[in-house]
């Protein structure tokens, strides 16, 4: 890194460490695999971007980098060189497209939870820090709901669960949901509908689960949009270029927008330290 870079880093970090602003933690979801969640999650950090806000992508899914196969990208660092090799988060954060920058994944939460006590306060030091240099952290998670899954999403100040109209997708997300609310019954949580073809279709998925939940669970959760059924999402995945790039004025592309903007345009006070303190209870839990 250019030492010119480094110093507006630098500047950067003190002057939202003085105004007290700090990145504002969005975990992404679903209750089974297959509903389009990572695309998503890549889009919506896109759209963040490009309206100036700096974004830390985590792929925190299992199995292969989704990030590199959605952008054509190849990490040439991940989080298992954090685990294994001792490099710091700074090393492995990744320039993505339109401007995010993302850590690759492909090892879940698992070899987090597993960290020995050194590389865990490292972990926590070297978050503690960065916050500060982002305006969002986005967290990619795999599918569906583990304890370990659930109490890291404890620790984040919003999440996002995608449904799809599918009846296993909209059972899976009720039962994510009510897992979430044993373990924390204030987290704030939204529903994104994706692969919506009518209104018809809106109602009997997003708006027929939130009446669900705020009946049997007793919490109201907010539906931020629906993604429609797009064609263009599916060859934008065929390209490997996000849809916000490859077809910005796509019904999908400007859905996701509107999603973003909602975060843009919402006051969050939450204390600087919160979601690092609470990390930490969660990773010393294991």
């Amino acid at each position: 890194m250019k030492m010119h870079d480094q110093a507006e880093k630098l500047r950067q970090r003190l002057r939202k460490q003085i105004s007290g602003k700090y990145a504002q933690t969005i975990a992404i979801i679903s209750g089974k695999g297959g509903v389009g969640k990572s695309n998503i999650s890549l889009n919506f950090s896109i759209s963040l971007a490009k309206s100036g806000k700096r974004v830390l992508l985590f792929d925190l899914d299992i199995g292969m980098g989704n990030i590199d196969l959605l952008t054509g990208m190849t990490a040439k660092k991940n989080l298992s060189h954090f685990f294994n090799d001792n490099l710091s988060l700074e090393q492995i954060i990744e320039r993505g497209p339109e401007g995010i920058f993302y850590i690759a994944g492909g090892t879940g939460l698992n070899q987090l939870i597993m960290l020995n006590e050194q590389r865990l306060a490292a972990f926590l030091r070297e978050i503690q820090r960065i916050t500060y240099e982002y305006d969002y952290f986005i967290f990619d998670l795999g599918a569906g709901m583990t304890k370990d899954t659930v109490h890291f999403l404890t620790s984040v100040d919003h999440i996002i669960t995608i449904v799809t109209p599918e009846p296993t997708s909209i059972m899976d997300a009720y039962s994510s949901i009510k897992y979430i609310l044993s373990i924390k019954r204030e987290a704030t949580i939204y529903l994104l509908g994706n692969r919506i073809h009518s209104t018809k279709e809106r109602k009997e998925t997003v708006d027929r689960l939130s009446t669900v939940i705020q009946h049997f669970l007793h919490k109201r959760v907010e539906i931020i949009g629906t993604i429609p059924e797009d064609h263009t999402v599916m060859t934008a995945v065929k390209k490997q270029t996000p849809i916000l790039i490859l077809a910005p004025k796509s019904p999908a592309a400007k859905s996701i927008e509107k999603v973003a903007n909602y975060f843009l345009k919402t006051e969050i006070k939450n204390e600087p330290k919160q979601f690092v303190e609470k990390l930490k209870s969660f990773l010393l839990r294991k």
